[in-house]
């Protein structure tokens, strides 16, 4: 009898339950400046979850399933500091206690969450777990952008398409190497119980001449991709900066992104970005403010770049196991060995990769 592919096992540990355990660690599950009087459903890690601001405007959120008659109680309405379902009036309050105006005397009780708004996110997390809340800083950059893609893949498919470069010479437009010298790029790989990093080094490709002029980049410059991706929740810190050829020149423009990965089912994975620039241009901000709005639609475009290739798999096994794997794809294991064991809480020894 055929030994159980990684992909089979995954989705035994997903039959076991564990969609709530990676509800423990804090993620970000919606943009703050959309979620404004009126309450939204979201769906993280499988579980509907109700978003909505009290009457002093701090975020509380729920389950979206009224105990009652299962209505969303996404689609009621705000009343004071408590969320009333549109079906019967009942009303929950942020730590989903529930009150029936046709039955004083009968309550309820429905799940919460942790939460809380930061970087321009909202979080949540489980109230039973306390983990540590993911550190998001970039000393001396000024802020740019916080963006919310929809990645039409599972979460494993959505961290492999961001965490390896080979597919930039072909896919991306600013942030890649040069297809005809991918084979010159430089890749080293750390990792630790808890984290993965990758550096990356290379000819960088051609940009469009007005942006390459504005970031200061010249033609064979060379392209500095690092990363390091950790697993609670699971994020990506990207540092992108271009150098001349013997490192004695930088570009410019260095850009630093937080990108977090989060799992609504196991088809479809939120990713939501935080960015962040620094200039060696004169003035505040080293000018990023004139052309914020430039950067800001260049890393949009450069994510929508990625979650295409993603509409297009023929396959969204999340198993490696039978592909022509190249030197840039170790990451692929590392990620998924740490997904299993901390985000998705695996028992130890039960994942393994073959």
């Amino acid at each position: 009898m055929h030994a159980r592919t990684a992909n089979d096992r995954l989705k035994g540990i997903l039959a076991e339950g564990t969609w709530m355990g990676m509800l423990d660690h804090w993620q970000p599950v919606f943009l703050s400046r959309r979620l404004r009087r009126d309450p939204v459903g979201v769906v993280v890690a499988n579980q509907p979850v109700a978003l909505f601001r009290t009457s002093n405007g701090e975020v509380a959120a729920i389950s979206d399933v009224c105990p009652h008659r299962r209505l969303k109680l996404s689609v009621g309405k705000v009343v004071g500091d408590r969320l009333q379902c549109k079906y019967h009036g009942w009303t929950f309050d942020g730590c989903g206690n529930g009150e029936s105006p046709a039955a004083p005397k009968l309550t309820a009780c429905t799940a919460s969450y942790d939460a809380r708004e930061a970087h321009g996110l909202v979080w949540i997390k489980s109230r039973t777990s306390a983990p540590p809340f993911p550190e998001v800083t970039a000393p001396g950059f000024y802020p740019i952008c916080t963006l919310e893609h929809a990645v039409p893949a599972p979460l494993e498919l959505a961290v492999d398409n961001f965490n390896e470069i080979e597919h930039s010479a072909t896919v991306h437009d600013t942030f890649g190497y040069d297809l005809d010298r991918l084979s010159e790029v430089k890749v080293a790989f750390e990792s630790t119980d808890d984290a993965v990093t990758v550096t990356n080094a290379g000819p960088t490709k051609t940009l469009n001449r007005a942006f390459a002029w504005l970031l200061g980049i010249r033609k064979g410059d060379t392209f500095h991709d690092h990363w390091t991706t950790r697993f609670s929740p699971v994020y990506s810190v990207f540092d992108h900066w271009w150098t001349s050829p013997d490192g004695a020149r930088e570009a410019m423009v260095r850009w630093r992104l937080y990108i977090f990965f989060v799992p609504q089912d196991d088809k479809t994975t939120r990713v939501f970005s935080v960015t962040f620039a620094k200039s060696r241009y004169p003035g505040p901000a080293g000018g990023l403010r004139l052309f914020r709005w430039l950067l800001r639609r260049e890393i949009d475009r450069e994510v929508k770049s990625d979650v295409s290739m993603l509409y297009h798999m023929a396959d969204y096994g999340t198993g490696i196991e039978g592909l022509k794997l190249s030197r840039f794809d170790k990451v692929l294991g590392l990620t998924r060995d740490r997904i299993a064991r901390i985000y998705r809480g695996a028992p130890a020894g039960r994942v393994t990769l073959v």
